[in-house]
């Protein structure tokens, strides 16, 4: 998957890991450093973990996300929780999201970040959670070349896809604003440019 030119997120990871009071897994801050945040397919949109300055609500994003799946998590009695994950409100921490709607998350229950397997929070798919033993930028990888048992999410719009296109979120949003639709090219009927 090709990053377009300005793509790419400069995260300052020492306030991230404050933030967040953990560090990060490499695959994803390499991820953010080459793609940042941004939509792939125009189906997942990737989360930077600080909040967005392109959010209109500051609180929106990567911790909104991850207070929905932590609630998710502790208030449906009737949804299993991931294996390993104990106790306690904070075993996840959102990553993505798709238009399915999915939250994809990492099991945060490992010391090692980069052992954090990711955990499917689906809507619409085969088990309401599901964790995958692999981390973020495999997991993509995986859906790409629907080389999991099944898709994983609750959109088939990834799965297999050869060559996903990539936008990070400023892009997209300059493409909008000139009147096009980023993802089909088409003049956007309800958008005239410059509006």
């Amino acid at each position: 998957m090709p990053a377009h030119q300005n793509a790419g997120e400069s995260v300052d990871w020492a306030v991230a890991e404050r933030f967040w009071d953990t560090r990060f897994p490499r695959d994803y801050v390499a991820f953010m450093a080459e793609y940042g945040e941004g939509t792939i397919g125009d189906f997942l949109y990737v989360l930077q973990p600080l909040p967005s300055p392109y959010w209109t609500d500051p609180d929106s994003g990567m911790r909104s996300e991850t207070d929905s799946a932590r609630r998710l998590l502790t208030a449906e009695p009737d949804l299993p929780g991931p294996a390993g994950a104990g106790p306690g409100p904070g075993p996840v921490i959102a990553w993505g999201v798709t238009s399915g709607p999915d939250i994809l998350c990492w099991l945060t229950a490992d010391a090692d970040p980069d052992r954090w397997p990711v955990v499917v929070l689906g809507r619409h798919t085969t088990a309401p959670v599901v964790v995958h033993d692999c981390g973020m930028t495999e997991f993509l990888g995986r859906l790409f070349l629907a080389a999991f048992d099944e898709c994983p999410l609750s959109g088939t719009q990834l799965w297999g896809e050869a060559a996903p296109k990539f936008l990070h979120c400023r892009e997209e949003q300059r493409i909008w604003d000139a009147g096009i639709d980023p993802w089909t090219g088409a003049r956007d009927a309800y958008r005239p440019p410059g509006m």
